[in-house]
């Protein structure tokens, strides 16, 4: 084997506080043939300690090097480059990680071709602690793998979108030879030394006449942290704007840019070979990094559905009172496995804290597996890889203790959330025979999918297995009771009993969990199809239906024919509507694109203005040898009340209402409505509705989206598989469009057709279809029969309410059964991922009161007056539910089950609109926070501009929806006292874990006393009162501002600290170490009706305080000094506290024991919160 090349890993050191990470992995590279260079810029020996430290454990050569002035990490670069030996030179900085593979990798990658002149990958971003940082667009790896870009057009696209996709020094290696041309300028262009961007402009020196290899595997781990001079540049928005502009300018200065055509376009081919096609680079990445940011929700999502102790302790409870935890057995297939899978799976069902209180682990292999140490898990004998039967009978046999059997293969990972919901619903359901959860598709390893299902569905299941049959849990003895599992469907032998159980039952006692329990691999959709496909087939066999067809169709799913013998009369209701060029489009396509035979075309004149229309429907009646008939109205009435006397016209078996606008093309489109009518459990039947440019116009409706029966799938191009492929198979639906609806006519009769009375502007489809599901009759949705339909119009507001007013007491809206409660109701066409909180409900028995908090903000008011309270009321087990910002509607209110709605300052008119719907549909009990007198706002205050012009009028208002009224303090209730007959005063106190334990104030060693203020910009008026105290003390004391510093008072103020976020808020104000603090408040009837707030926050730092003599500073009777609003009370007041400093100690000592005693949010402070939230 020939010796590798030489590789020179040049280090320019400076920061020790990562260095030896950075060390030890060049120390651990699985490359042979390495030297270290570092130039070491640090100037207290503390990287030569650890340099000498690592020198023995290096098994190649180690130069270290001080340099003998600070040379900068340019300089130490182009040092390290003329000291090094090797053909190629590794860049890595002090404070990045490489991977055990990174060097080799990329000397592998650099010489896969001759003209490849750097070699880069993928990286990955961490932290300060090393935690993964989600991708930025510069990191989100743009291509499916490694890949060679062409350097001359991979420039000139940067020169146009200087977008960093190469990545940072440290990922990069490229020739020696090549950067000693370059020489010292290495991040020069045009004689500009380019900043923010330097890296590219080293990569343009060697693009301009050769190729980027770029590995899709992330070798380099490069840091991001506040200590780092780039990072801090980063977070000051445009600081690197005249580096990219220098950059881009230095390439078109060194002729290097190729403007001819589009830039975008960059040639990419294969690293492992291939074809070379252009690629459109700046939209590969936006793609990219689309695709991260979808992943990132989705990790978010799943990682929010964790139980808190206070819910662990109820769910304990529960378990008891419901007899015991119910006892599992859970066979996890590891034939054609490794260790690693199976260690993962196990590790998740049973490492301790898992939930699941009595499980058994049951591991089948490919050969004998060694004993496992933990007693829950138990060693099967190997079977071969087609006996699933026989598996799962053997893991029923080993479990004999067990009441409920699960089986997945290694690798598969459990949610403890999942585990413990599932584990609470197997005990609370004794009449359940079989129940599947929800999971997640582990596509590959960045890329996660929701497998989120509908409730049980026999059609789904039978037209896509794939996504339904997976992973249920049996009851042993309803498995006993069906004769166990059946070896001649060894491959599907799983969704053979699920079959055999709804061909018993009727799908009685089978539920569904709607929690994600586990992550899998998705199965493979050719492994079982046969397998599959016999098993439906045995079914419906069973079913009663001797010429029934299964068709395979990609994807793994299947197309049913029952084969039906008989074909009964339909009556095609059509109803015109003065468009005679649609009429004549939709008869035509019928008479023409209809193969069924037993059909009769009811046209329906609804009073038409246009005579044209009557006279071409009687021409056309008399053509039609009695297959068409004509039936006028005398007088026009709603789409309802003209399909119910239709109907009493119509002659046929099955009546099928069907829009004039509406057009078949293909021929079978009756035929496959009527496979589905004429089985006895289906009672309605829509088709699949396409656009003229092949978009979904009808693919089913949910009555809950949108708060008004949306359509499924709307505006989704045809051909698209929909989720779980719901847009290729037939499935159930709660509701189907009128645009056609085909009905049995007895069943129609039975419900007295559409409630035209009810729904006259829309809706009565809606409204028959959940009608008929009362009644136990199934509405089934089809895509084989397509018909061309335009978008259906947006239902009116009046349709909308008809329905929340009749079907959202019933929770038909709320808890649609064909669409998860996961799945949110507020996007159009549905099937998009709702906030994970709000199907998120552990104590779903709700043994405590559950709220919806809505702050008007994520800090100030917000945290203290909402945020807080909730969460400090849920960890005591007084409250469930969760806060949102935006306003519910009135079904996604219900889907929450929420017994409270907490709203705080809302004052818009479109909330005061959402907020009336709340009142008019809902029976929450609802309570209205305020911390301020919104009426008078102070003028110089920034948040006027933000308040409706009558904004005591939105009060008013709003004030008429709501049960009760909560305020900040007694001032404030009296200026309100009118707006309503409850209101409850409940006074700000600080949450405990923030604010209940810091450090008191450290002894100043200043040289003058440290005395402060904090604030933001709605306090520019207090802060104006002591703007000349300011100004006068400048001389004695130290100013310390946080937040707010007007300019003219900057020049006296010795530091201004920024306003930080919430959480770090406390810790960040006891850090000024204040000696003193001030609190002005200027007096309106604003500040008169505030809290002590402000006092509370400097009592908890232990600082003293001196502040206005107003009414709210004076409440609670706080140790702290209070002043008249004048000048030279101010001064008096600061230089008598500063002049005796064990009294200014005590003072603030004195003030933190009483925050501390009397002002946390804790014990009867809390409840107070409770009593206000909740109906006496």
């Amino acid at each position: 084997m020939p010796h590798p090349h030489l590789v020179s890993v040049v280090m320019p050191a400076y920061k020790l506080r990562y260095f030896e990470q950075a060390l030890d992995s060049v120390l651990a590279q699985t490359y042979p043939a390495l030297e270290l260079v570092i130039c070491d810029d640090n100037p207290d020996g503390t990287i030569a300690v650890v340099v000498e430290r690592k020198r023995g454990l290096a098994r190649f050569p180690i130069r270290y090097e001080r340099n003998p002035s600070r040379l900068g990490e340019l300089g130490s670069t182009a040092r390290g480059i003329a000291l090094a030996q090797g053909e190629y030179v590794k860049f890595l900085h002090d404070d990045d990680v490489l991977a055990p593979d990174c060097v080799a990798a990329l000397v592998a990658a650099m010489q896969s071709a001759p003209d490849v002149l750097l070699a880069s990958s993928r990286r990955q971003r961490i932290d300060s602690h090393g935690a993964p940082l989600e991708d930025i667009p510069a990191t989100a790896f743009p291509f499916a793998g490694d890949v060679l870009l062409d350097g001359p057009e991979l420039l000139s696209f940067l020169a146009d979108h200087t977008i960093n996709f190469v990545g940072e020094p440290s990922c990069v290696l490229c020739r020696r030879s090549d950067l000693l041309e370059i020489g010292d300028e290495l991040m020069t262009l045009a004689g500009k030394v380019i900043n923010w961007v330097g890296d590219l402009a080293l990569y343009a020196k060697l693009l301009h006449r050769g190729h980027l290899a770029l590995l899709a595997k992330p070798l380099t781990r490069f840091r991001v942290s506040e200590e780092q001079y780039s990072q801090a540049g980063r977070d000051q928005p445009g600081i690197g704007d005249q580096g990219h502009a220098n950059f881009r300018q230095g390439v078109r200065a060194m002729g290097w840019y190729r403007g001819d055509g589009d830039v975008r376009q960059v040639t990419v081919t294969p690293l492992g070979g291939g074809p070379g096609t252009p690629v459109d680079l700046l939209q590969a990445i936006q793609d990219a990094y689309a695709r991260v940011c979808v992943q990132a929700t989705l990790r978010d999502w799943q990682a929010r559905r964790t139980v808190t102790p206070a819910q662990r302790d109820l769910l304990d409870a529960r378990l008891d009172a419901l007899g015991g935890a119910p006892r599992l057995a859970v066979l996890v297939d590891a034939r054609g496995a490794d260790r690693a899978a199976l260690d993962a799976t196990l590790d998740s069902l049973l490492l301790e804290g898992t939930p699941f209180a009595q499980v058994q682990a049951l591991v089948l292999g490919d050969a004998p597996l060694p004993a496992w140490p933990d007693p829950r898990v138990r060693i099967l004998p190997a079977l071969p890889a087609a006996a699933d039967a026989a598996a799962l009978s053997a893991a029923l046999d080993a479990s004999p203790g067990s009441d409920w059997c699960l089986r997945v293969v290694a690798g598969t990972r459990f949610y403890a959330g999942g585990l413990l919901r599932l584990q609470l619903e197997l005990a609370q359901q004794p009449q359940c025979n079989a129940l599947y959860a929800d999971e997640w598709l582990a596509v590959d390893a960045d890329t996660l999918a929701p497998l989120l299902r509908p409730d049980p569905d026999l059609d789904l299941l039978l037209g896509n297995p794939l996504a339904t049959a997976g992973h249920w849990v049996f009851r042993r003895t309803a498995v006993q009771a069906l004769g166990g599992f059946d070896p001649a469907h060894d491959g599907a032998s799983e969704l053979d009993l699920i079959l055999r159980l709804f061909l018993r039952d009727g799908g009685d006692g089978i539920a569904h969990l709607p929690e994600p329990l586990l992550v899998a691999t998705p199965a493979s959709a050719e492994a079982g199809g046969p397998a599959r496909q016999r098993a439906i087939a045995a079914h419906l066999q069973a079913r009663g239906y001797p010429q029934a067809t299964v068709e395979p169709l990609p994807g793994g799913l299947f197309r049913i024919d029952y084969g039906h013998a008989a074909q009964p009369p339909v009556s095609i209701v059509l109803l015109a509507q003065d468009n005679l060029p649609a009429l004549q489009r939709a008869v035509v396509s019928l008479l023409e694109q209809t193969a069924y035979p037993a059909y009769e075309l009811l046209l329906v004149d609804n009073a038409s203005h246009a005579p044209e229309i009557t006279a071409w429907m009687q021409a056309v009646a008399e053509l039609g040898n009695g297959r068409i008939r004509v039936f006028a109205l005398e007088q026009r009435v709603c789409q309802a009340e003209a399909h119910n006397l239709a109907a009493t016209q119509a002659q046929g078996e099955y009546l099928l209402f069907l829009d004039a606008d509406s057009a078949a093309v293909q021929d079978g489109w009756l035929h496959a409505l009527m496979n589905h009518a004429q089985r006895p459990e289906v009672g309605i039947v829509g088709a699949k509705g396409v656009s003229a440019d092949g978009r979904i116009t009808h693919a089913g409706l949910l009555p809950g989206l949108l708060a008004g029966a949306g359509h499924a799938f709307a505006g989704e191009a045809m051909a698209q598989p929909g989720y779980m492929g719901r847009l290729q198979v037939a499935h159930r639906y709660s509701a189907v469009s009128a645009h056609c609806l085909l009905v049995r006519r007895a069943l129609f009769e039975h419900l007295s057709g559409f409630d035209a009375a009810g729904f006259a502007a829309g809706g009565a489809d809606v409204d028959l279809c959940l009608r008929a599901a009362a009644t136990g009759a199934w509405t089934v949705w089809t895509p084989q029969a397509l018909l061309l339909q335009p978008a259906s119009a947006t239902r009116s507001e009046v349709a909308d309410e008809a329905l929340l007013q009749r079907w959202l007491p019933a929770l038909a809206l709320a808890q649609d059964p064909a669409y998860s409660p996961s799945l949110g109701l507020d996007q159009p066409g549905g099937f998009q991922l709702t906030e994970s909180e709000f199907s998120w409900q552990p104590l779903a028995w709700k043994p405590l009161p559950r709220v919806l908090a809505h702050p008007g903000d994520t800090f100030g008011s917000g945290q203290y007056r909402v945020i807080q309270p909730f969460q400090a009321l849920a960890a005591a087990a007084q409250i469930d539910g969760l806060y949102y910002a935006r306003l519910l509607d009135p079904v996604e209110l219900q889907r929450i089950g929420a017994d409270v709605v907490v709203l705080q300052r809302r004052v818009g008119d479109a909330e005061l609109a959402r907020m009336e719907r709340m009142r008019r549909f809902g029976t929450a009990f609802m309570v209205y926070e305020l911390d301020d007198y919104l009426p008078n706002l102070p003028l110089k205050s920034a948040h006027r501009e933000h308040m409706p012009k009558d904004v005591l009028r939105s009060l008013r208002r709003a004030a008429t929806l709501v049960d009760r009224v909560t305020v900040s303090t007694p001032d404030l209730a009296e200026a309100l006292a009118g707006l309503h007959g409850d209101i409850r005063v409940v006074r700000n106190r600080l949450e405990p874990q923030l604010w209940g334990a810091l450090a008191p104030p450290a002894a100043s060693a200043s040289a003058k006393p440290r005395v402060g203020w904090a604030g933001g910009l709605s306090h520019t008026g207090d802060l104006e009162l002591i703007a000349d105290v300011v100004q006068a003390l400048a001389g004695e004391v130290h100013w310390v501002f946080m937040g707010l510093c007007p300019e003219r008072l900057r020049r006296h103020v010795h530091e201004v600290h920024a306003g930080v976020d919430f959480a770090r808020y406390p810790q960040a104000l006891a850090a000024l170490d204040l000696d003193l603090a001030l609190a002005p408040l200027e007096d309106n009837l604003f500040n008169r009706c505030k809290s002590n707030l402000r006092l509370l926050e400097y009592g908890a730092c232990g600082y003293p305080v001196v502040a206005s003599d107003l009414p709210p500073y004076r409440d609670g009777g706080l140790p702290v000094s209070l002043v008249k609003n004048r000048f030279r009370d101010w001064v008096n007041a600061i230089r008598a506290h500063l002049a005796d400093a064990d009294a200014r100690a005590a003072a603030g000592t004195a003030l933190r024991a009483t925050v501390q005693r009397d002002w946390l949010l804790q014990g009867a402070n809390l409840q107070e919160w409770r009593a206000a939230w909740l109906p006496d």
